[in-house]
């Protein structure tokens, strides 16, 4: 295998499922450094890996599902794990290249995959610390405030072991500061941006994106603030859009055109919007699909939730049913097919985090075990696929109240 030519070995490995892909590193060393430390093969292998969601309420809950599915629409898996952390509330702040960021009584920079994590210090965080004081966080408006927290992995630096940063977005009218963790300490960042002809908010429960290692968060009027990981410079990013009171919108990318793309979703069509241009930026219609889900005689609740470029997910809910549904549209074959529920009720917001396992690690973290740190085993396990979920645990989910 040595002697292979890379992009050969590229092809044989991109052809397995992520467990043949660890039985695979323990066969040869080079094949091992090359599957855990090149970051073009994770960037390879990434692509190519199922789609798959983790969720849970956005105002934090004792319990995480994990939702893969096929590369078809058709294909999806009735296969969900479901964590329950036993009455220890969990908020997903990040996904990022096989690794979360969690929240869990700590917190915590996760990888289900290779089941380490690290412990951070947030206390040095003016965000962090104001967001997490309590068990509850009810009064600090925890849901919304979230949203202002950037996880990413610099993938600029070719290193055996991956480099992340929290980047903490501080909103004062018409004025951005950034506070900067590495996992060591917390800063502020020396660049302030002031808006003073732009007057608008961040997009309230909006998560930030991640591309081409900038985090880019959304305002209401449809600009963006940016901040470079690397350089630790941002910048303001004008562009206009105009939602209206009734419209459903989602932040994302799309990975096939690798663009910073714009959701916006009525009951009768849902549009996707992508950003075009360097310095004259604006939102580009690039596509609209029918939303035949929709009946306002038939559903009190939906949203788009989730969007890759090659799929798009919707949550609804029936006015009689007790849980709600995820429909996916295939934007290859234009049409709806794959579904699963969901498993939560209609009045709570979901975080979904799209979740791409793999190999990469932090310095200085830590193997998880069941003794030691029960709740975050539990998430860890969310990845094992051949488990089914407990019909008690969805039980305790639908009665679930706050």
């Amino acid at each position: 295998m040595n002697s292979l030519p890379v992009h050969l070995l590229d092809n044989i490995l991109f052809r397995l499922d992520l467990k043949s892909l660890v039985m695979m590193q323990c066969t040869n060393k080079s094949i091992r450094s090359h599957i855990s430390d090149d970051p073009s093969f994770e960037i390879g292998y990434s692509s190519r890996v199922r789609l798959s969601f983790l969720y849970t309420f956005s105002k934090g809950a004792p319990f995480v599902f994990y939702q893969p599915f096929g590369s078809q629409c058709e294909s999806m898996s009735n296969v969900k794990t479901f964590a329950s952390l036993q009455g220890i509330h969990c908020y997903i702040l990040g996904s990022c290249s096989g690794h979360l960021l969690l929240y869990t009584n700590g917190l915590y920079v996760v990888n289900p995959l290779t089941k380490r994590f690290r412990l951070l210090d947030h206390s040095g965080s003016m965000l962090l610390a104001t967001i997490f004081n309590g068990p509850n966080n009810k009064a600090n408006n925890t849901e919304e405030r979230a949203m202002c927290v950037g996880f990413a992995l610099d993938q600029s630096r070719a290193t055996t072991t991956k480099r992340f940063k929290i980047i903490c977005i501080l909103e004062t009218h018409t004025t951005y500061a950034f506070e900067i963790s590495d996992g060591n300490s917390w800063r502020f960042s020396e660049t302030i941006i002031t808006t003073t002809n732009s007057k608008s908010e961040l997009t309230k429960r909006m998560k930030p994106v991640y591309l081409e290692g900038t985090l880019h968060w959304l305002r209401n009027d449809g600009s963006i603030i940016a901040f470079n990981i690397e350089t630790e410079q941002a910048r303001f990013i004008p562009s206009v859009f105009h939602p209206e009171p009734e419209m459903k919108l989602l932040f994302t990318l799309d990975d096939k055109i690798n663009r910073l793309t714009l959701i916006s979703g009525t009951k009768n069509t849902i549009s996707v919007y992508t950003l075009t241009g360097d310095h004259t930026s604006k939102w580009a219609l690039a596509r609209q699909i029918e939303n035949v889900l929709m009946t306002e005689s038939e559903f009190e609740y939906w949203n788009v939730v989730a969007y890759d470029g090659k799929h798009m997910v919707v949550r609804d809910k029936e006015k009689d049913g007790s849980t709600g549904v995820a429909h996916v549209y295939n934007m290859e074959d234009n049409r709806w097919g794959a579904w699963w529920p969901t498993a939560c009720q209609a009045k709570y917001n979901l975080d979904v985090f799209r979740f791409t396992p793999f190999f990469s690690f932090f310095e200085h973290t830590e193997l998880v075990e069941d003794s030691t740190n029960e709740h975050l085993a539990r998430i860890m396990r969310l990845i094992d696929t051949t488990k089914r979920i407990d019909k008690l645990f969805l039980m305790l989910a639908l009665a679930y109240d706050k």
